[in-house]
């Protein structure tokens, strides 16, 4: 059986704990073995690379450290991925995140191999628009030069495909928008906690009404409008607690504020921490107001986990699949006030609260099964490999 299977090289960045990477270890675990054999390119690792090594899943470190397109580190790295690509006969490469892509795809095109462009990233979006949501990094302006060589590009949202059929980076007929999805097993009502004790390991209060955000601290995040949410909601809540979730840039800036605002019983930044489900099965609602996304992982791991969801409505693909009030809340991420308003709704009508956080689970394992999104993927693999 094994001579038979088709052999896909994942190629990413880092192994890193960000969407991208975790997208991409829920979907190598989902993956059917006995139709294809996987292999993980990346160049350095992270928090998530022991979990791909316990896993047994073949890796191959092309590259020590953090390395820039434009360097001459580029030409080793695509030399020793299609090394790599020969010694292992791989078939099918898949890209993930822009530096990736652009190594992952010269090495197949000089070996020969199909690519699968996968995007993570705002490599497709106009410059005004990544700049006016607070966005960083340069991927749009290199994306023109690799117009037209990948055989199948998986996009996230309906926005991103619109933006590569109007601009002619790829006809049309090589666009499949697949979204992101999660182990329902991991994450949902398959899992049981003593929510109690949680509450004790993290120091929350019984009677907290939580709101978690899980995000990275960065301006495109728009993170400093619980600045403007949080005097309000702990004047009408005074048991009330923000929980923010991540690191980044803006972690020390965001801690002094909050000091400086006298918002430490009601605001709390607690840096990075893995074990998310955790701080979920303590949460009453779950808040993403960025102004930047494609298809948050995060957001799905609280719908599997029935905590409602209030997002940035016209973000990514947000509208494409919540209905406010139904299985989640869409709000502008420019008005405080909205959010101010849905949250103290929410908090005064528990039904409600337990009405969308079904529906949005319900949404969850009708859509975002990773089992169902693998599979989708696996057929793009079938009909690259038998073109």
């Amino acid at each position: 059986m094994s001579q038979n299977k088709i052999k896909v090289l994942h190629v990413i960045k880092t192994l890193s704990l960000g969407g991208a990477e975790t997208n991409l270890y829920n979907l190598v675990q989902a993956t059917d073995t006995d139709h294809f054999e996987v292999h993980v390119a990346y160049s350095f690792g992270g928090e998530i690379e022991s979990r791909f090594k316990a896993g047994g899943i073949k890796l191959f470190k092309y590259a020590d450290g953090q390395h820039k397109i434009k360097s001459l580190a580029s030409v080793v790295i695509i030399l020793r991925l299609a090394w790599y690509i020969l010694r292992n006969n791989i078939q099918i490469v898949h890209t993930h995140i822009f530096n990736a892509h652009v190594w992952g795809s010269l090495s197949a095109k000089l070996t020969g191999r199909k690519i699968v462009e996968h995007v993570h990233d705002f490599r497709y979006m106009d410059a005004k628009t990544f700049s006016d949501r607070r966005g960083m990094g340069t991927q749009f302006r290199f994306a023109r030069y690799f117009k037209n060589l990948s055989d199948i590009v998986i996009v996230l949202t309906q926005e991103t495909r619109d933006f590569i059929v109007k601009n002619r980076y790829h006809p049309a007929h090589r666009i499949k928008e697949i979204k992101n999805g999660i182990p329902l097993n991991t994450f949902g009502s398959s899992r049981t906690y003593d929510t109690k004790s949680l509450r004790k390991k993290f120091n929350i209060p019984k009677e907290s009404f939580v709101m978690l955000t899980s995000a990275r601290m960065s301006a495109e995040k728009n993170l400093d409008i619980f600045f403007q949410i949080a005097p309000e909601i702990s004047k009408r809540i005074p048991h009330a607690l923000f929980v923010i979730s991540g690191s980044g840039p803006l972690l020390e800036e965001s801690l002094e504020q909050c000091m400086e605002m006298g918002l430490e019983k009601n605001l709390r930044f607690s840096g990075f921490y893995p074990n998310v489900d955790e701080l979920l099965a303590v949460s009453d609602l779950f808040i993403l107001p960025s102004f930047l996304e494609l298809h948050s992982i995060s957001i799905l791991e609280a719908m599997s986990m029935k905590v409602p969801v209030l997002v940035s409505k016209d973000v990514g693909c947000h509208n494409e699949f919540i209905e406010t009030w139904r299985n989640g809340v869409l709000l502008d991420p420019h008005n405080a006030d909205e959010w101010t308003e849905a949250i103290l709704r929410l908090h005064n009508d528990k039904d409600l609260r337990l009405k969308i956080g079904q529906n949005g689970f319900e949404t969850c394992s009708d859509q975002f099964n990773i089992k169902k999104i693998s599979k989708k993927i696996g057929d793009v693999y079938a009909e690259l490999a038998h073109s």
